[in-house]
Order: C-alpha cells, then sequence, then structure tokens
C-alpha cells in the first residue's frame, strides 16, 4: 500500500485524507505572490515541526495519522539565489519557529553561480563564495541531478525554480524534459515529494502542457478580485493529481480560498463547493 506524505496545510490535507502519495512529483504553479513558493515553505517546516513533536503531529497533518509518512529532511536545490538569499527568504515568509524548523536537517545546492556565469552580472553580487571558480566548465542540469542523486532519498525537496531553468539560455529543454521524467522515477524510490516552482505564463503552451504529463500532481495558484470587493483573494486549484483528485471530486470542492500568514504560513481559510 502506498503511503501519505502529509502537505502540512491541514485544511487541504484534511480534504485528501492526510496527504499526497509518498513519491509524488508535484508542480507548484501559480501568478506571482500566490502562494506556490510560500506552500513549499510551509510543507517544509511543519513537517519539521510534526517530525520532532510527535504530539503535535495530528493538528499540523489535519488529523489523519494511520498511513502518513513524514521524510526525514529538507532538501532545496535553488537556480538562482544563494543560501543567505534563500534564508532571507524565508525570515521574511515565516516566524521564527516555522523558519528555524525549515532549517532542521536541512541541505541546500547553490546553482547560481552556474546560472549567471556567462551573464553580464558581476560575480560579486551573485555568490559570497568562490562558487565560480569551483563549479566552472559544469552544467546545472548534470549538478542538480548529481545533488538530488545524493541527497534526495526520504526528502521534502523543493527546486526553486522551474521558471529559471526553463528561462536559462543554457538548458536544452529536450534535456530539461528527460530529466523531469528521471525526477518522476526517482521521487517514487527515494519515498520523497519534490515540488517544481514554475510561474504561471512563463512557458509556451506546448512545454507546459509536456510538463504537467509528466508529473504527478498541480496545484495551481491564483489571485481573485472583484468590483464588489477591494481586496484580493487567493485560490487554490487541484486540476491533476494521481491519488489525490478522487477525494476532491468526492467533496465536491471547487477551490480553495488561501491566504499566507506570518505565524501559520500557507493556509486554507474557506473550501469552496460545487453545490
Amino acid at each position: 500500500m502506498v503511503r501519505k506524505i502529509p502537505t502540512a496545510v491541514a485544511a487541504f490535507d484534511s480534504i485528501i485524507k492526510g496527504g499526497v502519495p509518498e513519491g509524488s512529483l508535484i508542480m507548484l504553479m501559480g501568478e506571482p505572490g500566490a502562494g506556490g513558493l510560500e506552500f513549499a515553505i510551509t510543507s517544509a517546516s511543519k513537517l519539521s515541526i510534526a517530525r520532532k513533536n510527535p504530539e503535535r503531529r495530528s493538528t499540523i497533518i489535519g488529523g489523519y495519522n494511520d498511513d502518513t509518512y513524514i521524510p526525514s529532511s529538507t532538501t532545496y536545490v535553488s537556480i538562482t539565489k544563494n543560501e543567505w538569499e534563500v534564508k532571507r527568504l524565508v525570515s521574511l515568509t515565516v516566524n521564527i519557529d516555522l523558519y528555524n524548523s525549515f532549517f532542521e536537517n536541512f541541505k541546500m545546492r547553490d546553482l547560481s553561480g552556474l546560472y549567471f556565469r556567462n551573464s553580464s552580472v558581476p560575480k560579486s553580487w551573485v555568490s559570497t563564495g568562490s562558487l565560480f571558480g569551483q563549479i566552472e566548465g559544469k552544467d546545472i542540469l548534470e549538478e542538480m541531478v548529481k545533488f538530488l542523486n545524493e541527497n534526495g532519498n526520504d526528502s521534502v525537496v523543493i527546486i526553486d525554480s522551474l521558471t529559471d531553468l526553463i528561462t536559462s539560455p543554457q538548458i536544452n529543454q529536450n534535456i530539461l524534459i528527460d530529466v523531469i521524467k528521471g525526477l518522476e522515477k526517482a521521487a517514487k524510490k527515494w519515498s520523497s515529494i519534490i515540488y517544481l516552482i514554475l510561474t504561471e505564463g512563463i512557458a509556451e503552451k506546448r512545454l507546459e502542457q509536456l510538463i504537467s504529463d509528466i508529473v504527478d500532481g498541480i496545484l495551481v495558484f491564483r489571485w481573485y478580485s472583484s468590483e464588489k470587493y477591494t481586496i484580493r483573494f487567493r485560490y487554490l486549484y487541484v486540476p491533476k493529481f494521481i491519488g489525490v483528485l478522487a477525494h476532491i471530486e468526492e467533496e465536491r470542492v471547487l477551490r480553495f480560498q488561501t491566504k499566507v500568514d506570518y505565524n501559520d504560513g500557507f493556509i486554507v481559510t474557506y473550501t469552496e463547493r460545487i453545490r
């Protein structure tokens, strides 16, 4: 039987009966600021808390315990951000407790040196160390695959971001597709979940459809506003998810209204159902 890994967004996990299937490759696609990266940060942070504090596990993962599994680490691949920038990003997204939890059992590969090495961006802007000299001549995708092969097992893996890989002139898109196909297979061997961050509308339609066909699940994050309200709302949609979508359809869920809270991270505030 396939175990489930909670997303640690409790109201979402309660609908999908405890979490997503172990070994899922998940694309978090959305509009800028709509919650994709915040979802991944919250997931890794709260799973770390649940791992360290079993008494809080039921609350964090939405009440399901029997067949759920929590990976032992967080593995982060950054294409354009160095470690200091990632730490700054997380500190501005969540409070100190979630921040500290995010960086427990944390492994990171900073590929920003490779990404910017042939650009007009000065080396001093990109890295605080001698990263350029250490990795001269190596390939971004090869380095990512090597790092994940060594560190992706039993982990919450965040690749930040697929947007950067797609828009890089260094990346052959056919090879990128092959790597994504490989990640889909590897995730299941590793007993991990892998989050791919993608800004909606960046990839040309054919490429986006190819990636959508490969991944196990797609979570879409969008903003919504109307003349009736003076504020915008965030919404989460699930257009595809093997082992998850059936539960959402059974519950007649149309979409999830969400928000990003400094103390709680990404949360579902209201579940809209089909009437």
